[in-house]
């Protein structure tokens, strides 16, 4: 009897282990929220917008919101708002937010800094950028 009790208190601490292994592994493949504010025409925007798909294909855990911001007063309003808690200021566009950085135009040193963050958001959890409070 006493040997029934300790196999099934056993089998217990094994299932346990493994439902908690498969939360941790579900925990570390959440997305990584990228927010991405551009304007219809511009050309760093377009350039932006390849390099995100190329991303996009690489690192399929990369979740990219983007917003155009000339023709739409609601987006405008959400890269303000974003801005002020980034304690930034967007002179122009493209504008993205991931993690706890922030970037203001495109290039490619701004294209290198993006991926880095990206990978280092994938091996540890960074929030989501809409609620990142600088101040």
């Amino acid at each position: 009897m006493k040997n029934k009790i300790c196999i099934i208190l056993v089998l217990i601490f094994i299932f346990s282990l493994i439902f908690s292994i498969k939360s941790s592994i579900a925990e570390n493949k959440k997305s990584v929220i990228l927010y991405f504010f551009w304007a219809e025409g511009c050309p760093y925007c377009e350039k932006q917008k390849k390099f995100l798909d190329t991303l996009k294909k690489k690192y399929p855990r990369l979740e990219i919101k983007d917003y155009e911001v000339y023709y739409t007063p609601a987006s405008r309003e959400l890269l303000m708002t974003m801005a002020k808690s980034y304690g930034i200021k967007p002179t122009g566009v493209p504008v993205t937010f991931i993690g706890d950085k922030s970037f203001i135009g495109f290039d490619q040193e701004i294209a290198i800094s993006i991926e880095q963050i990206l990978k280092s958001c994938l091996k540890k959890v960074c929030e989501d950028p809409l609620f990142y409070k600088k101040y």
